[in-house]
């Protein structure tokens, strides 16, 4: 134990089991996931927040949605700033490669990223994707110097990283040093097929194992939640749209779509058409999210993380409240 933890950190430390929401917006001024963490709050215990998007100068462009935080502090919600290489469009590893080039701009790098924090911040949460395989050992080594810096100062170094099912995939993430070096890491259990693919399940539940089967070889248990994916994605020939779980009923009030449910996949999915084009769309629902909240008690994990607040429904957390009794 960190006899310098700052009492937000602490409390995280001393959960046994976490609930973390990561708040992000679609669009200016969208609340949706604010809402939730005030309707929420007795059931959220972190929240990570998609504030800063690396520069390959090793600086940050974007800023702390300061709303979430006041209303974090007030309900007692411990808060994660979120470091990220989004642009927009899609995750970039350009940055991600300046920065990790050296030591001296790794050293940069995270000297910009704690002058961002907040003094009332538990930590920092760091979601680089698509790290290349030559940045593995020097993404290892900034983890390292980013989690000095920030024992020293008492908060918690957390993590994003890509669910996969063996060393071939994703191979920039090397399970077992991240594992070492990480207060808690999220599973990205979700994405099996994206919005760039072809369609299918979103996280399907034998997929789902695999990836846990992987990641506690290498990752204590007691590290790792579990990312619950509360939105489907409608696929067409035009460009793929998210579609949050909440909005599902009015999508198949709206096309007549009949819901059909794989069983293979353990995940519903339907069609619908416009004039003459196919529409496919697969996401998640409370019973198959249900079904996935089983997974914290089978595999002894630290929590969950919900990819995003604002996008499930009020059903979901009866679901949540039922599955994982505190």
């Amino acid at each position: 134990m960190n006899p310098n933890w700052t009492p937000m950190a602490r409390r995280l430390v001393e959960k046994r089991l976490w609930l973390l929401g990561y708040i992000s917006e679609d669009y200016q001024d969208d609340l949706r996931a604010i809402d939730s963490l005030r309707q929420q709050s007795s059931h959220i215990d972190t929240y990570a927040d998609f504030a800063f998007q690396v520069q390959p100068d090793g600086k940050f462009t974007g800023q702390i949605n300061q709303l979430a935080l006041q209303e974090a502090l007030t309900r007692n919600i411990a808060p994660l700033i979120l470091f990220h290489n989004f642009n927009g469009k899609t995750f970039d590893p350009q940055p991600l490669r300046s920065v990790l080039s050296s030591t001296a701009s790794q050293r940069d790098c995270i000297r910009h990223m704690i002058n961002l924090l907040p003094p009332t911040a538990a930590g920092v949460h760091v979601d680089f994707e698509g790290l290349e395989a030559p940045y593995r050992i020097p993404f290892l080594a900034f983890l390292e110097s980013l989690k000095a810096t920030l024992h020293d100062q008492g908060m918690l170094l957390t993590i994003a990283i890509p669910a996969k099912r063996s060393e071939g995939e994703a191979p920039g993430y090397d399970f077992a040093g991240i594992g070492r070096l990480c207060d808690s890491i999220t599973l990205m259990t979700y994405d099996q097929h994206f919005s760039g693919g072809s369609p299918g399940p979103i996280a399907s539940l034998p997929w789902m194992t695999e990836t846990l089967d992987y990641a506690i070889r290498y990752i204590p248990h007691e590290k790792l939640l579990l990312g619950i994916p509360v939105y489907g994605y409608d696929w067409s020939n035009e460009l793929t749209r998210i579609v949050p779980m909440r909005a599902v009923p009015e999508l198949v009030a709206q096309t007549n779509a009949r819901i059909l449910w794989s069983d293979p996949a353990v995940e519903p999915y339907f069609y619908y058409w416009r004039g003459r084009l196919k529409h496919t769309v697969w996401y998640e629902n409370e019973l198959s999210a249900k079904i996935r909240l089983g997974f914290v008690k089978s595999y002894r994990l630290r929590g969950i993380a919900i990819w995003r607040l604002g996008y499930e429904t009020s059903r979901l957390w009866q679901e949540v409240t039922s599955k994982l009794k505190r």
